[in-house]
């Protein structure tokens, strides 16, 4: 899926009560996804928070109870009536329970409170991820990004029609493009 059309997929299921869940493997773009729906949260007034459980002090504090994220944002019993927080958690698979934290946090504060999680591939399939979230949550898997991706982000939009160009051209003669 095309970095553009994640991000209006992510947006769009903004307004829904289940979790966002962000799966995919590593080094593939999941943080930069999620810090660029943070930013446009931001631009739209929401209250928006980013934590990683790679901060070792975060995830000792929800691994002791998982409402000790609250710790590091706003209580969502504290926002005006109009308002919903917004968590993004970054490497959610590190969690000890990880399943038992998202479905508490779930059943407790939605709607006030919307959780977007990123994970690698295998925590969702891992043990400690036991619980199904049936109904708690939407998971969206992406993929490495295609080479014309990766030059659209570099920021390199010239060369994608040279790319282009070059595939058609190896294609006639019979090599085979793998990208």
């Amino acid at each position: 899926m095309e970095r553009s059309t994640a991000l209006k997929s992510l947006k769009n299921h903004l307004n829904k009560p289940q979790h966002t869940i962000i799966i995919g493997p590593r080094q593939i773009g999941k943080t930069t996804l999620v810090k660029q729906l943070a930013e446009q949260l931001q631009k739209d007034n929401e209250l928006v928070y980013f934590l990683t459980f790679e901060d070792p002090v975060i995830l000792e504090a929800v691994n002791h109870h998982p409402e000790n994220i609250f710790n590091y944002t706003l209580l969502p019993a504290d926002l005006p009536a109009d308002k919903r927080l917004y968590v993004i958690i970054d490497e959610v698979q590190y969690a000890k329970e990880p399943s038992n934290f998202l479905k508490l946090l779930y059943d407790k504060y939605s709607p006030k409170l919307k959780i977007i999680a990123t994970g690698s591939s295998a925590f969702y399939i891992d043990k400690s991820f036991k619980d199904s979230l049936a109904g708690r949550k939407k998971v969206f898997e992406f993929f490495p990004l295609a080479f014309d991706e990766f030059l659209h982000f570099k920021g390199e939009d010239d060369l994608i029609a040279e790319w282009e160009q070059l595939k058609k051209e190896l294609l006639t003669r019979g090599s085979s493009v793998t990208v």
